[in-house]
């Protein structure tokens, strides 16, 4: 707790494998008034154990490390503690880090590419409860979230129906949503931690443009998604 005017630090976690870029990003911080880094990983598993023992504000998760990469490990962190913010800072855009990293439930992506100046943006508005995309990813994830038009016979009438892009494993999550399994059946169906499934809901039923899981099924079966 701070006093009543008082500036609240804000607390880092570096998370890179790269030891230059932690440093690099250390120094940078310790020009930046009210933040603090607090701690420093440089492989997954380290930056689940300092999460938990430092309590981090924002953690900062490259995605390509060795042993357990960002995305793991921001599962494991968001499942202990939904509070601590995380912004993926990679120096990739390929889908499956992007979409792995959205469903892991990071709060933001940015290539390392960024200018200092927006990262500190950034870093304040996922704080405040909002999330960031790079405009070259959200272009990316448009892409991929993008319906596309199947036309399918029924009696005899000709029925358009709006299919959303699912991956593998949204399509398996959907398929045990409509047999009526409960978030924690489909974790332990799937060896997921129950964290990670709520957000691969969370994302199918944003893609499915409804509103609960009923309306889901519903839709899924009759749009021939499953």
């Amino acid at each position: 707790m701070t006093d009543s005017g008082e500036q609240k630090i804000i607390r880092i976690l570096l998370v890179d494998d790269h030891a230059l870029i932690r440093r690099g990003m250390k120094g940078q911080f310790t020009l930046e008034p009210g933040f603090s880094v607090v701690g420093e990983a440089g492989e997954g598993l380290q930056a689940i154990e300092l999460a938990a023992q430092l309590q981090p504000d924002v953690v900062l998760m490259d995605i390509d490390m060795p042993d357990m990469d960002g995305i793991t490990a921001t599962q494991q962190i968001k499942s202990d503690n939904s509070a601590t913010r995380i912004l993926a800072l990679s120096a990739f855009d390929n889908d499956t880090q992007v979409m792995g990293m959205l469903g892991a439930g990071a709060d933001g992506y940015c290539l390392k590419t960024i200018e200092w100046e927006q990262l500190v943006a950034v870093i304040q508005l996922i704080l405040q409860g909002g999330a960031y995309l790079d405009p070259q990813i959200a272009q990316k994830v448009s892409r991929m979230l993008k319906p596309t038009v199947v036309a399918r016979k029924n009696s005899s009438t000709l029925e358009v129906v709006q299919q959303p892009t699912l991956s593998n494993r949204e399509h398996e999550i959907l398929q045990l949503i409509a047999k009526g399994c409960s978030n924690q059946e489909i974790a332990t169906q799937l060896y997921l931690s129950l964290g990670t499934v709520k957000s691969y809901v969370r994302m199918l039923l944003n893609k499915l443009s409804v509103d609960d899981r009923v309306q889901a099924a519903a839709l899924a079966v009759r749009s021939g998604l499953i």
